[in-house]
């Protein structure tokens, strides 16, 4: 791990009613702008709502995929950012992220809170937070002015709304120091955008199911994963970022986040060898439409908002070019999404539980020119409460959706070819499987081809 010198560091002062103040200003600029500008229904409060939130608890709601596991957990990293930029650490910032969620789910909505979107704003905030927080701070460099200046600290705004609000308070968007004042140590980047085409196709339907569609990767390393000098939790991480384009498929169809809570080296004999145990917090998120380019392709939704478990980290030098990692992880899912053929609830189709993931990954890596990899992905989820379609009068809607359980396969393999230390050709094959399970209906199978053909540049 690179290190910038103790005395190009800056040191946030801890100010907690600064955090709370940010993220009460926060929730209520949301609220006014669904209340004000879209008028949406639920947001039409006044105390007798407020009463009556508490007075009902905790329910399960039914928002659509991408909001409830994928845009509570972006709330979750506003809140966490308005914590870490005002002095706090990874953990002290948690509870902030916790109490946001509160505030929003008790008060800020007539329907009553959701124990679904506690759990993914206050743990899934955590990871994409922590993120968001420490690619923000790589950007900042203090010693720069005019229009430099004023693109670095737009550009930290986009990443980190409210840490670039906050330094817009503060007055840091235009202060000019002797150093680059940063918050963070140095860490080994490697970053890269990759354009390509999808090619989908619909096994169970014998090859008749089809779709293409253009899309674009992202991918970050932030610094090494086997990195024995991580101290803090996400001082080691992993993004990748897939996003659709020009097509009728869901904008984002892939989110997938790993970072080091803990490490530690295994102090292994040979040095060619390395051996790291630690507990990682995991992000996933994967979304396929049932329509592309007119033709019918079974759906599929995944996400892994709240997760947290242990890993193993193996890596060997073959030979002098030639380098071999491997990586086994087992994760708890406390909250997450699952596809479901049966309930449905306006646009909700999906189930919400919780359960496992198990991940395994195998890279191997010839003179740095060469990668090829292979992955597996399994995620388990199970529902226990829910409703008997057999039964007469109204379905109950405070429901995770179908008792039963959601199973996703995923295997990635895939080959990059660096040319010139930074143009990249990839092509990557990936096998989705997904199987549900039900308690009142019979089970459902359907397997999904990928293959994707890109070009990139790593910066």
């Amino acid at each position: 791990m690179q290190i910038r010198s103790a005395d190009s560091l800056l040191t946030i002062p801890e100010n907690g009613i600064k955090a709370a103040g940010l993220i009460f200003s926060t929730n209520m600029a949301i609220w006014a702008y669904d209340n004000f500008v879209t008028q949406a229904q639920y947001a039409r409060i006044n105390f007798g709502t407020i009463k009556n939130n508490f007075k009902t608890g905790f329910v399960w709601d039914n928002d659509i995929f991408i909001c409830n596991l994928l845009s509570h957990p972006y709330n979750g990293a506003l809140y966490h950012n308005a914590a870490r930029s005002n002095g706090m650490s990874f953990w002290k910032s948690v509870p902030f992220n916790a109490a946001g969620s509160l505030m929003w789910e008790f008060g800020l909505e007539n329907e009553p809170a959701s124990i679904n979107d506690f759990a993914t704003t206050t743990v899934g905030g955590m990871s994409l937070g922590e993120m968001s927080f420490r690619i923000s701070d790589l950007i900042i460099d203090e010693r720069s002015v005019g229009f430099e200046r004023l693109k670095r600290e737009a550009l930290l705004t986009i990443i980190s709304p409210i840490r670039g609000l906050n330094r817009l308070l503060n007055g840091d968007w235009w202060k000019k120091r002797k150093i680059r004042g940063n918050t963070m140590p140095l860490p080994s980047i490697n970053f890269s955008a990759m354009i390509g085409y999808r090619i989908i196709t619909d096994q169970l339907k014998n090859r008749q199911g089809k779709g293409n569609t253009p899309y674009l990767n992202l991918s970050l390393y932030y610094n090494d994963l086997f990195d024995f000098e991580n101290e803090k939790p996400f001082d080691s991480f992993r993004l990748n970022l897939g996003i659709n384009l020009f097509s009728s498929q869901p904008i984002i169809s892939s989110v997938n986040v790993i970072g080091t809570i803990y490490s530690k080296d295994m102090a292994l004999r040979k040095t060619n060898r390395q051996l790291i145990l630690g507990v990682f917090q995991h992000f996933n998120y994967y979304e396929l439409g049932a329509n592309n380019n007119n033709s019918s392709i079974n759906p599929y939704k995944l996400g892994e908002a709240a997760s947290i478990g242990p890993g193993l980290l193996y890596k060997t030098k073959l030979t002098k070019n030639i380098n071999l990692s491997t990586s086994a992880h087992l994760s708890a899912i406390i909250m997450g999404g699952f596809q479901t053929d049966h309930y449905k609830y306006g646009a909700r189709d999906y189930n919400l539980g919780s359960g496992f993931s198990t991940k395994l990954s195998s890279e191997l890596e010839l003179a740095d020119k060469i990668k090829v990899f292979l992955r597996g992905e399994d995620y388990q989820l199970y529902s226990w409460i829910g409703y008997n379609s057999n039964e007469t009068g109204s379905i109950s809607t405070n429901v995770q959706g179908d008792i039963g359980k959601g199973k996703l396969d995923i295997v990635k393999l895939g080959v990059n070819y660096l040319y010139r230390k930074h143009f990249l050709i990839a092509v990557e094959g990936n096998y989705y499987y997904r199987k549900s399970t039900y308690k009142y209906y019979p089970k459902t199978e359907h397997s999904i081809d990928d293959i994707k053909l890109s070009i990139g540049y790593r910066f």
